[in-house]
């Protein structure tokens, strides 16, 4: 009997590190039906005896638990709900069809599941080890006492008054034990504070998570653990954020002229549902970034209206109409509207035909001239030196302001040499001992080495720019930082992405492709001397190129500073950092990669040039940040407590001295579809 358990424990074990959706995994968005667990491969997670030994020990413990029938609140159900996936394992770089299913070699990679653990899991900072590295030690002790909660700081250092003080939210000093480490980006590089994790209610309270509507909650149902350290108010809420705003600045004029002004630009549209959740984190937005700053940030929609019968260019009365009807009344006045016909007025056809227009709509389509309206904002506001464009799916766990503050800050700080090159690359900070700096240093040794100069000055002839428009650099810093990206600029020219060629009025039949880099998803800061670049390239060139492509080119094209900010992006899977750097960097592929035929091309795995952005983008479903990344709604969901199709919720409190509610680090996550 007692060999029997033994040997049925042993299975379990080795099942461990997985999950499939019935436990805390999920079934990332586009891969159809949820994967059950591979067995880890040794070649690719590096065998430990400590880990061994461990096992060994936590073997012990969990036979212990099955003969007394109890559950541990994390790990005990997923062991008893595991199920055995006897498929073959898939060689690297391959895929196999499994029931009508395309599953791919990553897919094996153990899950995460330090993501899930809650408040009541967090330990301090010097006692804070991530998963990754707990050797196989799935049962680390829960701390014996509690951590504090901080409150974060609610105005800046230099920050202006305004009439409504933004209220202060809290965070745990600590982090829930296990909680995994990012892929790629820092925090520590970024200064962001790595010694906080957030959760809903601290985070989201004070603007009304689960307040009444008369004192300006927003009555979202409690679930799961809902219980506060201390009780916290929800902010008073203005009748129209706008007034506050204008009054802002107003108060602060005189010195607000003396400073770089930011217009965080939320692209939205005219028939857009702002659900309680979406109203909150506006709410957020505003406060952490508008009042904190005092002015100096201002919080904007620019509304696309997709029904082009509206002509609200010729008319002020339908344009106020449509406007007010697009907007929840305590946003009203904080919107520009905007559409295709309209952009056809200010952009007047034709265009030139297009290299290759792979989606085959119209140049005017905001699929392919999302910046139309953007560089035509900006034209019009001289007031604003930097313009945020923010996507409605995008989440963040922290403070909008520290995160925004500290990129900006980062950019600014960034040295022009090598730049681009530092720049098309993610950085993986288990390759580089965590340091940023031995990645800058690789970079210039692999420059080097390929025998081409880095990049440096404006990449056309000077007669085919125009002069560039005068901007004061801000105080902090010598020069401008033009463009800041959350995705590496990466050059398309040689890739399998599908809009590479997307770039039209540009003569080639006269002279060749022009040079061009891109930077997937649209979030980015653009100073305004960019967008008015754009803007009059745009309407006396005739040039524009796919949206995610113009920007980073004109940057190019014109010598401008432009950065990849190194954001914390997370997977739910366990790669390993040499095979990531093969994927996502396209960097060599070493000798097991060359065995399994991951060598397409001069020894990469998207052949030389190649890039993850295209028909290989399938490896980011998993990822906190990208496009297609599945994993990012669940994650936002499943700590908002809305993730509740599997018990998801219940985990929270299932026990006695249960998790509790999850606590996350600073993140940014998207796509964000639904908040239920």
């Amino acid at each position: 009997m007692l060999e029997q358990l033994q040997q049925q424990l042993s299975d379990k074990l080795e099942l461990l590190p997985f999950t499939n959706k019935k436990t805390v995994g999920y079934s990332p968005l586009g891969s159809g039906s949820p994967q059950l667990g591979h067995r880890r491969r040794i070649s690719l997670s590096s065998f430990n005896p400590r880990k061994a030994a461990w096992l060994a020990t936590a073997g012990l413990f969990v036979l212990g638990v099955l003969l007394l029938g109890t559950t541990t609140s994390y790990v005990s159900d997923a062991l008893r709900q595991q199920e055995v996936d006897d498929d073959a394992p898939i060689p690297l770089g391959k895929s196999v069809d499994r029931g009508g299913r395309e599953v791919f070699w990553w897919e094996q990679f153990p899950r995460l599941n330090g993501f899930y653990k809650g408040r009541h899991e967090i330990v301090p900072p010097s006692e804070y080890v991530p998963e990754q590295q707990q050797a196989g030690e799935p049962f680390l002790p829960r701390p014996s006492t509690p951590v504090g909660i901080v409150r974060t700081d609610t105005l800046r250092d230099d920050a202006l008054q305004c009439a409504i003080d933004p209220p202060t939210i809290r965070a745990h000093h600590g982090m829930p034990q296990g909680m995994p480490s990012p892929l790629f980006g820092s925090l520590e590089e970024m200064a962001i504070d790595t010694s906080l994790c957030y959760d809903r209610m601290n985070r989201f309270q004070p603007y009304g998570m689960t307040g009444l509507p008369e004192e300006g909650g927003l009555a979202i149902p409690l679930r799961g653990d809902s219980l506060l350290e201390e009780e916290m108010r929800p902010q008073r809420q203005p009748e129209r954020w706008s007034d506050v705003q204008e009054d802002c600045v107003r108060r602060n004029a005189e010195e607000l002229a003396t400073r770089p002004r930011t217009a965080f630009i939320l692209r939205t549209w005219h028939t857009f549902n702002y659900t309680p959740y979406r109203i909150m984190i506006l709410r957020a937005m505003i406060n952490e970034l508008s009042l904190r700053s005092g002015g100096q940030v201002y919080v904007h929609f620019l509304i696309h209206v997709q029904d082009d019968s509206l002509p609200i260019w010729a008319s002020e009365e339908l344009y106020n109409e449509t406007l007010r009807n697009s907007l929840p009344p305590e946003f009203e006045g904080m919107g520009t509207l905007w559409s295709v016909a309209q952009m056809k007025l200010i952009y007047p056809p034709p265009f030139p035909k297009s290299i290759v227009n792979f989606s085959g709509g119209d140049v005017y389509e905001a699929y392919r001239s999302l910046h139309f309206p953007l560089q035509y904002f900006a034209s019009k506001h001289p007031e604003f030196d930097y313009f945020w464009q923010w996507e409605m799916d995008i989440r963040v766990t922290g403070h909008y302001g520290e995160l925004l503050d500290k990129v900006t800050a980062w950019a600014d700080k960034q040295d022009r040499s090598h730049l681009w090159e530092r720049s098309s690359k993610y950085f993986i900070p288990a390759l580089h001992n965590n340091s940023y700096a031995s990645f800058a240093q690789s970079i210039i040794e692999e420059t080097a080495a390929s025998g081409n100069p880095p990049i440096s000055g404006p990449q056309l002839p000077a007669d085919q720019l125009l002069p560039i428009p005068s901007q004061p650099p801000p105080t902090a810093s010598r020069e401008i930082t033009d463009l800041i990206t959350f995705s590496p600029l990466f050059n398309p020219n040689n890739t399998r992405w599908a809009f590479h060629n997307d770039i039209t009025g540009y003569n080639t039949a006269t002279s060749t492709r022009p040079p061009t880099r891109a930077a997937l998803i649209a979030a980015t800061r653009l100073s305004r001397r960019l967008l008015l670049l754009m803007h009059e390239e745009t309407y006396r060139n005739k040039h524009t190129m796919f949206p995610e492509m113009y920007p980073a080119s004109i940057a190019l094209h014109y010598g401008l500073k432009a950065v990849y900010a190194p954001i914390t992006t997370y997977m739910d899977r366990d790669w390993p950092a040499q095979h990531a750097d093969e994927i996502f960097n396209n960097a060599v592929v070493g000798a097991e990669g060359k065995a399994a035929g991951m060598d397409h091309g001069k020894g990469h795995f998207h052949g030389q040039g190649g890039s993850v952005f295209g028909p290989g983008e399938h490896v980011f479903r998993g990822s906190s940040w990208y496009s297609n990344a599945g994993f990012a709604g669940y994650l936002w969901r499943r700590w908002l407590g809305e993730e509740k199709g599997n018990g998801e919720v219940e985990w929270e409190g299932q026990v006695e001295g249960g998790n509790g509610r999850m606590c996350l680090p600073m993140m940014i996550l998207h796509p964000v579809k639904s908040d239920t």
